[in-house]
């Protein structure tokens, strides 16, 4: 009995499918072998087996889903027009919630602000030199 055995029995048929069929590089040999022995226990019929690699799916296009979301149009108003730390720190927390594209929205508006705000203010200085 190997030391991951314990843990797999405690896993749902979706998720030993998954650490045997797509996620074999991301775990150790052991707990690789412990999940294929937890699923031959469980016996799984072909329609649990089905319903098990659909969760599975659904769960991946919500994670597809998820990265793609587009950030909202007030929120690239809001950003542009008060960048600061707070929109890029919120930036990395969408990033750490899978939400990829909204937190690289974020960030390009935020950076997007601060050079309005810079170009605003060189245009300034250059107007009071000239006057």
């Amino acid at each position: 009995m190997n030391r991951f055995e314990k843990i797999m029995v405690n896993n749902s048929d979706s998720e030993l499918l998954k650490i045997v069929k797509e996620q074999r590089g991301d775990y150790e040999q052991d707990a690789v072998e412990a999940a294929e022995k937890e699923l031959a226990t469980r016996n799984l019929s072909t329609e649990q087996i089905f319903k098990a690699e659909e969760k599975n799916e659904a769960h991946k296009q919500a994670r597809i889903d998820r990265a793609n979301t587009e950030l909202g149009d007030g929120w690239k108003a809001l950003t542009f027009i008060f960048p600061g730390l707070l929109p890029l720190l919120l930036s990395g927390a969408l990033k750490a919630d899978g939400y990829t594209r909204k937190a690289k929205e974020l960030s390009k508006f935020t950076f997007y602000g601060f050079g309005f705000y810079i170009g605003i203010l060189i245009l300034v200085m250059i107007i009071s030199q000239l006057g």
